[in-house]
Protein backbone atom coordinates (compact mmCIF):
# COMPACT_ATOMS: atom_id res chain seq x y z
CA UNK A 1 0.00 0.00 0.00
CA UNK A 2 1.34 3.60 -0.89
CA UNK A 3 2.16 5.90 1.97
CA UNK A 4 -0.77 8.35 2.62
CA UNK A 5 -0.55 11.93 1.89
CA UNK A 6 -0.77 14.80 4.50
CA UNK A 7 -2.61 17.60 4.04
CA UNK A 8 -2.14 20.43 6.27
CA UNK A 9 -4.93 22.70 7.65
CA UNK A 10 -3.12 26.05 8.58
CA UNK A 11 -3.89 28.40 11.59
CA UNK A 12 -5.02 31.93 11.43
CA UNK A 13 -3.03 34.39 10.13
CA UNK A 14 0.36 32.55 8.86
CA UNK A 15 1.20 31.17 5.29
CA UNK A 16 1.53 27.74 3.90
CA UNK A 17 5.18 28.32 4.25
CA UNK A 18 5.59 27.71 7.86
CA UNK A 19 4.69 23.77 6.96
CA UNK A 20 7.70 23.51 4.58
CA UNK A 21 10.68 22.02 6.70
CA UNK A 22 7.96 19.99 8.00
CA UNK A 23 6.76 18.82 4.51
CA UNK A 24 10.39 18.03 3.91
CA UNK A 25 11.05 15.84 6.10
CA UNK A 26 7.76 14.03 5.44
CA UNK A 27 8.71 13.60 2.20
CA UNK A 28 12.31 12.46 3.23
CA UNK A 29 10.29 9.85 5.44
CA UNK A 30 8.22 9.09 1.99
CA UNK A 31 4.84 10.73 3.01
CA UNK A 32 3.93 13.60 0.07
CA UNK A 33 2.01 16.31 1.26
CA UNK A 34 -0.23 19.34 0.35
CA UNK A 35 -1.06 22.73 2.34
CA UNK A 36 -3.49 25.02 0.76
CA UNK A 37 -3.71 28.50 2.02
CA UNK A 38 -7.49 29.45 3.55
CA UNK A 39 -9.22 32.28 1.26
CA UNK A 40 -9.52 34.25 4.93
CA UNK A 41 -5.77 34.90 5.66
CA UNK A 42 -5.31 38.10 4.21
CA UNK A 43 -8.03 38.66 2.31
CA UNK A 44 -8.88 42.01 0.88
CA UNK A 45 -11.13 42.99 1.65
CA UNK A 46 -11.51 41.16 4.81
CA UNK A 47 -14.57 39.85 4.61
CA UNK A 48 -14.22 35.78 3.82
CA UNK A 49 -15.82 33.51 6.39
CA UNK A 50 -15.37 30.18 7.85
CA UNK A 51 -17.67 28.70 5.24
CA UNK A 52 -15.58 29.79 2.35
CA UNK A 53 -12.09 28.12 4.31
CA UNK A 54 -14.24 25.36 4.61
CA UNK A 55 -15.33 24.75 0.81
CA UNK A 56 -11.72 25.17 -0.25
CA UNK A 57 -10.18 22.89 1.72
CA UNK A 58 -13.05 20.54 0.87
CA UNK A 59 -12.06 21.25 -2.69
CA UNK A 60 -8.93 20.04 -2.32
CA UNK A 61 -9.36 16.99 0.13
CA UNK A 62 -12.21 15.74 -2.75
CA UNK A 63 -9.56 16.11 -5.70
CA UNK A 64 -6.96 14.57 -3.87
CA UNK A 65 -9.46 12.07 -3.07
CA UNK A 66 -10.76 11.38 -6.38
CA UNK A 67 -6.96 10.47 -7.28
CA UNK A 68 -7.70 7.47 -4.77
CA UNK A 69 -5.23 8.35 -1.92
CA UNK A 70 -5.52 7.92 1.10
CA UNK A 71 -5.19 10.97 3.52
CA UNK A 72 -3.97 12.20 6.71
CA UNK A 73 -5.35 15.51 7.50
CA UNK A 74 -3.20 17.51 10.03
CA UNK A 75 -4.90 20.71 11.75
CA UNK A 76 -3.13 23.61 13.49
CA UNK A 77 -4.77 25.97 15.88
CA UNK A 78 -7.68 27.49 13.92
CA UNK A 79 -7.18 25.02 10.89
CA UNK A 80 -9.25 22.47 13.46
CA UNK A 81 -11.92 24.44 13.30
CA UNK A 82 -11.90 24.30 9.22
CA UNK A 83 -10.72 20.57 9.11
CA UNK A 84 -13.67 19.33 11.37
CA UNK A 85 -16.23 20.73 8.90
CA UNK A 86 -14.13 20.06 6.09
CA UNK A 87 -13.60 16.60 5.92
CA UNK A 88 -17.65 15.58 6.43
CA UNK A 89 -18.41 12.72 4.07
CA UNK A 90 -14.69 12.26 2.80
CA UNK A 91 -13.76 9.63 5.14
CA UNK A 92 -12.04 6.12 3.64
CA UNK A 93 -15.04 4.47 5.08
CA UNK A 94 -17.73 6.43 3.65
CA UNK A 95 -16.31 6.73 0.31
CA UNK A 96 -15.66 3.58 -0.13
CA UNK A 97 -19.87 2.66 0.64
CA UNK A 98 -20.20 4.93 -1.92
CA UNK A 99 -17.83 3.17 -4.04
CA UNK A 100 -15.05 5.91 -4.67
CA UNK A 101 -11.91 6.18 -4.53
CA UNK A 102 -9.38 7.51 -1.74
CA UNK A 103 -10.86 9.10 1.61
CA UNK A 104 -9.28 10.81 5.30
CA UNK A 105 -7.68 8.03 6.96
CA UNK A 106 -7.29 9.97 10.13
CA UNK A 107 -6.90 12.92 11.51
CA UNK A 108 -4.21 14.52 13.88
CA UNK A 109 -5.09 18.16 15.68
CA UNK A 110 -2.09 20.03 16.74
CA UNK A 111 -2.48 22.57 19.31
CA UNK A 112 -5.58 23.24 17.30
CA UNK A 113 -9.55 23.85 18.04
CA UNK A 114 -11.81 20.97 18.28
CA UNK A 115 -14.97 22.55 18.71
CA UNK A 116 -18.39 20.95 19.56
CA UNK A 117 -20.88 21.27 16.51
CA UNK A 118 -22.80 24.08 16.55
CA UNK A 119 -19.58 25.81 18.73
CA UNK A 120 -17.71 29.12 17.15
CA UNK A 121 -14.46 30.24 18.00
CA UNK A 122 -15.73 33.35 20.08
CA UNK A 123 -18.51 31.42 21.53
CA UNK A 124 -15.86 29.13 23.14
CA UNK A 125 -13.81 32.50 23.85
CA UNK A 126 -16.63 33.52 26.17
CA UNK A 127 -17.59 36.33 23.45
CA UNK A 128 -13.88 37.76 23.87
CA UNK A 129 -11.08 38.01 21.76
CA UNK A 130 -7.65 37.18 23.14
CA UNK A 131 -5.18 39.83 24.80
CA UNK A 132 -3.12 39.29 21.60
CA UNK A 133 -5.55 39.74 19.13
CA UNK A 134 -5.52 43.11 17.58
CA UNK A 135 -9.02 43.68 15.93
CA UNK A 136 -9.13 46.93 13.60
CA UNK A 137 -12.68 46.56 11.98
CA UNK A 138 -13.27 43.66 9.97
CA UNK A 139 -9.05 42.52 10.17
CA UNK A 140 -8.07 40.71 13.18
CA UNK A 141 -4.17 40.97 13.29
CA UNK A 142 -2.20 39.19 15.68
CA UNK A 143 -0.53 41.38 17.79
CA UNK A 144 2.99 40.47 19.09
CA UNK A 145 2.80 37.17 17.35
CA UNK A 146 6.54 35.89 17.36
CA UNK A 147 6.41 35.99 21.57
CA UNK A 148 3.11 34.30 21.72
CA UNK A 149 3.09 31.95 18.31
CA UNK A 150 6.66 31.12 18.16
CA UNK A 151 8.89 32.23 20.97
CA UNK A 152 11.11 29.48 20.73
CA UNK A 153 13.11 29.84 17.40
CA UNK A 154 15.46 32.73 16.96
CA UNK A 155 15.48 36.08 17.39
CA UNK A 156 15.80 36.55 13.53
CA UNK A 157 13.57 33.67 12.79
CA UNK A 158 10.90 35.47 14.80
CA UNK A 159 11.49 38.62 13.13
CA UNK A 160 11.20 36.58 9.65
CA UNK A 161 8.00 35.22 9.99
CA UNK A 162 6.26 38.36 12.52
CA UNK A 163 7.20 40.12 8.82
CA UNK A 164 5.10 37.22 6.99
CA UNK A 165 2.18 36.97 9.39
CA UNK A 166 -1.26 38.50 7.52
CA UNK A 167 -4.57 39.39 8.88
CA UNK A 168 -7.44 37.56 9.38
CA UNK A 169 -10.88 38.09 8.53
CA UNK A 170 -13.26 38.77 11.62
CA UNK A 171 -16.15 36.71 10.38
CA UNK A 172 -14.07 33.31 10.68
CA UNK A 173 -14.45 33.94 14.30
CA UNK A 174 -18.18 33.64 14.71
CA UNK A 175 -18.38 30.97 12.19
CA UNK A 176 -19.87 27.60 13.56
CA UNK A 177 -18.64 24.56 13.23
CA UNK A 178 -20.47 21.97 11.55
CA UNK A 179 -19.13 18.41 12.33
CA UNK A 180 -17.69 16.33 15.04
CA UNK A 181 -15.02 13.76 13.34
CA UNK A 182 -14.14 12.12 15.68
CA UNK A 183 -17.29 10.71 16.07
CA UNK A 184 -16.53 8.60 12.71
CA UNK A 185 -12.79 9.27 11.61
CA UNK A 186 -9.83 7.71 13.94
CA UNK A 187 -8.37 11.21 15.45
CA UNK A 188 -5.30 11.89 17.46
CA UNK A 189 -4.42 15.45 19.29
CA UNK A 190 -0.76 16.65 19.55
CA UNK A 191 -0.52 18.99 22.99
CA UNK A 192 2.25 21.76 22.27
CA UNK A 193 3.52 21.97 25.57
CA UNK A 194 5.02 25.83 26.06
CA UNK A 195 1.99 27.09 23.91
CA UNK A 196 1.14 30.58 24.72
CA UNK A 197 -1.37 31.19 22.24
CA UNK A 198 -3.66 27.68 22.94
CA UNK A 199 -2.42 27.25 26.56
CA UNK A 200 -2.18 23.11 26.92
CA UNK A 201 -5.22 22.82 29.10
CA UNK A 202 -7.34 23.89 26.49
CA UNK A 203 -5.59 21.58 24.47
CA UNK A 204 -5.76 18.40 26.80
CA UNK A 205 -9.77 19.44 26.90
CA UNK A 206 -10.09 19.00 23.14
CA UNK A 207 -7.52 15.70 23.49
CA UNK A 208 -9.84 14.22 25.91
CA UNK A 209 -12.29 14.13 23.00
CA UNK A 210 -10.15 11.81 20.43
CA UNK A 211 -11.30 8.71 22.44
CA UNK A 212 -8.59 8.22 24.92
CA UNK A 213 -5.24 8.82 26.24
CA UNK A 214 -3.47 6.69 23.58
CA UNK A 215 -4.46 8.99 21.10
CA UNK A 216 -2.69 12.45 22.96
CA UNK A 217 0.81 13.24 21.67
CA UNK A 218 2.91 16.10 22.87
CA UNK A 219 5.68 17.57 22.01
CA UNK A 220 7.90 20.03 24.12
CA UNK A 221 7.28 22.99 21.85
CA UNK A 222 5.02 26.87 21.63
CA UNK A 223 2.17 26.71 19.06
CA UNK A 224 4.30 26.46 16.04
CA UNK A 225 6.75 23.13 16.39
CA UNK A 226 6.98 23.13 12.56
CA UNK A 227 9.10 26.09 12.90
CA UNK A 228 11.21 25.25 15.90
CA UNK A 229 11.47 21.66 15.79
CA UNK A 230 10.41 20.76 12.46
CA UNK A 231 11.77 17.14 12.09
CA UNK A 232 10.25 15.81 15.54
CA UNK A 233 7.31 16.87 14.19
CA UNK A 234 7.70 15.00 11.36
CA UNK A 235 9.02 12.10 12.98
CA UNK A 236 6.06 12.47 14.93
CA UNK A 237 3.58 12.18 12.49
CA UNK A 238 5.19 8.91 10.98
CA UNK A 239 4.79 7.54 14.43
CA UNK A 240 0.94 8.46 14.62
CA UNK A 241 0.34 7.04 11.13
CA UNK A 242 1.92 3.93 11.59
CA UNK A 243 0.59 3.17 15.08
Amino acid sequence: MSSPTFVFSLGAWVVPAVFDATRSRLETLGFPSECPAHPSIGAEPPTKTLADDISSLRGVLNALANEGRDLVVVAHSYGGVVASSAVEGLSKTARMQAGKPGGIVKIVYLAAFALDKGQSLLGMLGGNYLPWMKVEGDYVLADGAGDVGWQDISLESQEKWNALALHTSRAVFSGESTYEPWTEIPCSYIVCEQDRALPPPFQELFASKMGGPENTYRLPSSHSPFLSMPNQLGDLLQQIVKG
